[in-house]
């Protein structure tokens, strides 16, 4: 836009000077057409800057991992002039390093008169996640490109891209489980009678606290369930691992943490039996316990949308909150993308460590030392499994 003033200055100067070389009528005219087409330029960017419409379509889109997905920009111009250029600045896709994100970006566009245009914002996502594309500002240029109007706008579309479905499966295939109906599978043996009471823990579930006797106690009381006591599994996922700034290896274990646990989870609750999932959350550890499978559709929606940041309370706090109370379970799934001694050793001093029917769940990506695997071998009780994060199938056997 600098360019066009000192080119339009130049020209005002150059023809001020001809109409004192040239003694001519018509070189004054001439100066003050050039003097007035600012003006009338104005007027028209004026007019074309109200008559501009703007908004996007649809405002909510659910696309999986990897899948090519737009937004929509309508523009309309109710005016007898076109609209060009007009420069739209939001939050848009960029690449980056092979990394998608969002970021600030300025886009250029036009509209003809008494008519309407589309753009497409399109984008595709590695990870899952709730993301927003965002319209905050629009800039109406006139004719001679020497004004501009700017308009503040609150445009937005919410992106909800979905976990990858893994399935733990023998030999890279679908059972004849996976393959059935979740009413079909489900036994019915299961009672979820009514087992004890116990004082609240941080994580419980607010359908299970007994109100009349905590308002008697004036303290939270939560029921036990006898399901939850002789038929659950448990499931620690560990989602606070970071690798050293490696922003898309840290997104890439934390989807791969998340996916792994729910494809566990479908697996136990098609299978008929009870799963209580632990896990880091913003403000606290969070514990859900899904007793069939009508269940599972909650829990995903809760991880679709989990902060893609490493969570900021250690996994080591998760495994001391609920490992007094998961002792009786008889299989207990921990889901790490990194196997450390000092875990090791806090599953020995929690008594975990030589439980039977814990299982640790780690990613061929990072891999295990030699020291950590002959310490699980010699010190503990506990199976380890070492999983491709990329494909949609592994062995849980």
């Amino acid at each position: 836009m600098k360019e066009f003033r000192i080119f339009y200055s130049v020209l005002v100067l150059f023809m001020l000077i001809m109409c004192f070389v040239y003694q001519s009528r018509v070189m004054p005219v001439l100066l003050l057409i050039l003097l007035l087409c600012p003006a009338f330029s104005f007027v028209i960017m004026l007019v074309n800057f109200f008559s501009l419409r703007i908004k996007t379509a649809p405002s909510e889109i659910v696309a999986e991992k990897h899948e090519d997905s737009v937004v929509k920009l309508y523009l309309q111009n109710h005016f007898l002039f076109p609209i060009s250029p007009i420069r739209i600045i939001g939050d848009f896709q960029s690449q980056h390093e092979g990394e998608s994100c969002f970021s600030k970006k300025i886009l250029m566009t036009d509209v003809p008169p008494l008519s309407s245009s589309m753009v497409q914002l399109p984008f595709r996502m590695p990870f899952r996640g709730e993301y927003t594309i965002r319209i905050y500002e629009v800039c109406v240029f006139d004719l001679l490109k020497l004004f501009k109007l700017r308009r503040k706008l609150q445009l937005s579309a919410r992106l909800i891209v979905l976990p990858r479905e893994k399935n733990p499966v023998d030999s890279g295939k679908e059972t004849e489980t996976d393959l059935e109906s979740p009413s079909s599978v489900i036994t019915s043996h299961r009672t979820n009678m009514f087992s004890s009471l116990r004082e609240y823990r941080e994580g419980d579930s607010i359908r299970n606290i007994h109100w009349k006797l905590t308002a008697k106690q004036d303290e939270l009381v939560v029921k036990q369930m006898e399901q939850s006591l002789n038929n659950s599994a448990v499931i620690f996922s560990d989602f606070s691992a970071e690798f050293g700034g490696n922003d898309f290896l840290t997104r890439r274990m934390l989807d791969a943490v998340l996916e792994t646990s729910l494809a566990v989870t479908r697996k136990i609750l098609l299978e008929g039996n009870g799963v209580i999932n632990c896990w880091q959350g913003e403000a606290r550890s969070e514990k859900y316990e899904a007793m069939e499978y009508a269940h599972y559709g909650y829990l995903y929606s809760v991880f679709t949308v989990l902060p893609q940041e490493p969570s900021r309370k250690s996994f080591d706090e998760l495994i001391t909150l609920f490992s007094p109370e998961i002792k009786e379970h008889h299989t207990i799934y921990i889901i790490t993308p990194i196997l450390s001694l000092d875990l090791l050793k806090l599953l020995e001093e929690s008594g975990l460590a030589m439980t039977e029917g814990v299982v640790i769940i780690t990613f061929s990506v990072i891999g295990v030392s030699g020291e950590t695997k002959d310490y699980l071998a010699e010190q503990t009780k506990i199976k380890l499994l070492e999983i491709d994060d990329e494909s949609p199938y592994f062995n849980l056997d």
